[in-house]
């Protein structure tokens, strides 16, 4: 029912061209996922540190909603019990740079041009999911006129996500 469900929303975003936008507080919207997240984090006994200070008007559609729980589900499901996930907002010129840190096991060099790509999924280790999720991700955030991708997580083991929206 979930790839089905996942699929009609994909095949759906694919025929869209154009969507309409609104200003939305970027940090606001982090708050009411992160908080309909909280059982997951809870059980894990995870952290979400959400390190971002002030407010961050943006033009995004309500999907966008949609996009950063699909990171946050993944940076829960893929990390291991005990551990940290950091939020940040940064600014990028005339859009925000939303990152999303884990410290999980990470994504290899070869698979990260992949990730993206429906279908694709390349550590499964367990964790059930359509390989819908970031596909979605990367084209809700095309409709934006922004950007998605993934970089190793600095500090050591994990991963940073990233997306990019305009500014309001």
């Amino acid at each position: 029912i979930n790839m089905i469900q996942s699929a009609a929303k994909f095949a759906k975003l694919q025929s869209v061209d154009e969507i309409d936008f609104e200003e939305k507080y970027l940090d606001s919207i982090f708050n009411d996922v992160v908080n309909n997240f909280r059982p997951m984090l809870d059980e894990k006994r995870m952290t979400l540190d959400f390190v971002a200070e002030g407010t961050y008007p943006a033009n995004v559609n309500p999907m966008i909603e949609e996009v950063f729980a699909n990171i946050i589900s993944n940076a829960i499901k893929y990390s291991p019990q005990e551990s940290r996930i950091i939020v940040d907002i940064l600014d990028s010129d005339e859009k925000w740079k939303v990152t999303v840190t884990d410290f999980g096991n990470g994504i290899s060099d070869e698979d990260k041009p992949n990730i993206f790509t429906r279908f694709k999924r390349v550590d499964k280790s367990g964790v059930k999911g359509t390989g819908l999720g970031l596909a979605i991700v990367k084209r809700i955030i095309k409709l934006h006129g922004g950007e998605v991708g993934v970089e190793d997580n600095p500090a050591g083991q994990g991963s940073v996500f990233w997306v990019t929206v305009g500014k309001a």
